[in-house]
């Protein structure tokens, strides 16, 4: 019964993995100008948060939607 589950949230993490080593390499400077500046430190540090909300970067980086304003 678990399994399966454990299945899926296996996949999701590894492709999110995935992905999160090429957005933090490339794709974290096109969405947001500031990340351009962005040491390997940081992005080292923003691999698990791209790993888990990786569906919704891709999104982003796809339409080059820019970071919302801070008021």
């Amino acid at each position: 019964m678990i399994a399966p589950i454990l299945t899926v949230v296996g996949i999701y993490l590894g492709v999110g993995l995935l992905f999160g080593v090429v957005f933090a390499c490339f794709g974290a400077r096109s969405i947001d100008p500031s990340a351009e500046s962005g040491s390997w430190g940081f992005k080292f540090l923003i691999i698990p948060g791209c790993a888990v909300f990786w569906p919704y970067l891709l999104k982003r980086w796809i339409s080059k939607t820019p970071p919302p304003e801070e008021q």
